[in-house]
């Protein structure tokens, strides 16, 4: 049972799974849900419980830019109906993309030099 409330966010995600060293698979889904312990995902695929993951949020804002933030679990749980739904518990904090900040600044600097 969980501590934290979890908070309704619909976003999309990826989720990275390592299947040795220098083999990792990534997975597209949807964010259903999110709290400070963990989140619930909806995926194209499934993930077996106690498998180690990296969720990776797509946040978008009203002006329609993306912020990613980084996380590491573990799934607890599989549902496979009516899509694959994981439950994850995190392992620590999430972390700021920041490739994609860096990307977000080239863009716009980019525009600027377009609009000029």
């Amino acid at each position: 049972m969980r501590d934290a409330k979890r908070f309704e966010i619909r976003c999309p995600v990826t989720v990275q799974v390592s299947n040795g060293q220098k083999h990792k698979v990534k997975v597209q889904g949807e964010l259903y849900d999110i709290g400070v312990d963990g989140a619930r995902v909806a995926l194209e695929q499934p993930v077996p419980p106690g498998t180690k993951i990296t969720l990776y949020a797509h946040f978008r804002n009203p002006k329609e830019q993306v912020t990613t933030i980084r996380f590491e679990g573990v799934v607890q749980r599989l549902q496979e109906q009516p899509r694959f739904q994981i439950a994850v518990n995190f392992q620590g904090t999430g972390r700021y993309v920041q490739k994609q900040i860096v990307d977000l600044h080239v863009s716009k600097a980019a525009g600027a030099d377009e609009e000029s």
